[in-house]
């Protein structure tokens, strides 16, 4: 069977005006790893990434001090969903519906408890399908663009393969349903409990899939900078 590693993006920009970019923890991280695959002696036969610039700067970074030659495939199916979308989409019809949340709107994206938990209500709300919008991706859209993603991989995969890619929490939490034949929504809900630069690793044989490991950073811990195991 052929064996896929998702990792995700290092730690990315919250709090700033562009939160789709590395910040410098998540560059080490991303080195980190590198270093790891290097010193594992992995040698995938694919690599891919998606296209958000967190994504693409995690592969480039890892690829290089890992020393791999292959080419980075990237594909927006591997992309995250549309954070942003849902909170633009979504955001005014929770407050209408609780307009307490206005007070704590002020530090959303500068304290991550505050965020994750006025998120979490806008996640509730996208999955419920209630909300459905032309202006968003459907959750049911994102979850078959998911399984779409990974079983692409699947279907090139022989023996012996190792296949990287580099993507985000919400695309790893979700491959679970596939993987381990849980419900989408419990799935997406492991999404908070990712790390960056975690790698979950499966095998993968005629669309049939056997996890190995899910949300590993032993490749990090064993490093002695402070702060470098991140959530977001």
């Amino acid at each position: 069977m052929g064996k896929i590693l998702l990792i995700r993006h290092g730690k990315a920009g919250f709090g700033e005006n562009d939160y789709d970019q590395l910040s410098d923890v998540g560059k080490y991280q991303a080195q980190i790893t590198g270093h790891f695959f290097k010193q594992a002696d992995i040698q995938p036969t694919r690599i891919y990434s998606g296209t958000l610039k967190r994504q693409k700067s995690t592969a480039e970074i890892a690829c290089v001090h890992a020393g791999f030659s292959s080419e980075i495939q990237m594909d927006s199916i591997y992309n995250e969903y549309d954070y942003q979308g849902i909170i633009d989409c979504l955001l005014p019809g929770l407050i209408a519906d609780n307009p307490s949340i206005n007070d704590d709107l002020n530090k959303a994206f500068s304290d991550y408890p505050t965020f994750e938990r006025i998120f979490s209500m806008l996640l509730t709300r996208w999955i419920s399908k209630a909300y459905d919008s032309n202006d968003i991706e459907s959750f049911d859209a994102y979850t078959r663009r998911v399984i779409q993603g990974i079983d692409h991989i699947a279907d090139n995969t022989n023996d012996d393969d190792i296949t990287l890619v580099f993507t985000s929490g919400g695309l790893i939490a979700v491959s679970l349903h596939l993987i381990l034949s849980i419900p989408p929504i419990s799935a997406l809900k492991l999404g908070w409990s990712i790390y960056n630069c975690s790698i979950t690793s499966f095998y993968a044989s005629n669309q049939k899939y056997r996890l190995e490991t899910f949300n590993s950073v032993a490749h990090l811990q064993m490093n002695s900078r402070d702060g470098i195991v991140t959530l977001i």
